[in-house]
């Protein structure tokens, strides 16, 4: 997959309503590269282009749920919330079959 940001931080300060701060700026930054990475691992994405991720309005709004609720709750400790898994379902069942039917099976 293409390592081009789907979500940007800025959008994402946007989405939690926080201030551009330095601070800020990093720590969601670096969850959003969290969430992104562990949604692109339930899933088969390696044919797929950020730019065609950033098109399907589920995995951009799964990025953006699960960096937001990481960003209360760093340590996942209530695991991750159902709206969350609900979305990653979607996710998998879109991209998996269409790897198969892209690869020809």
């Amino acid at each position: 997959m293409d390592e081009t940001k789907i979500v940007s931080t800025d959008e994402m300060l946007n989405y939690l309503n926080l201030d551009n701060t330095a601070e800020n700026n990093e720590v969601v930054a670096g969850l959003v590269e969290d969430a992104e990475a562990y949604i692109n691992s339930t899933f088969n994405s390696t044919n797929l282009s950020a730019s065609e991720l950033a098109k399907d309005r589920v995995y951009v709004s799964a990025v953006k749920a699960l960096a937001g609720f990481m960003f209360y709750d760093r340590t996942l400790s209530q695991g991750v919330p159902i709206g969350i898994q609900q979305r990653i379902t979607l996710l998998k069942g879109r991209y998996d079959k269409w790897q198969d039917v892209k690869s020809g099976n």
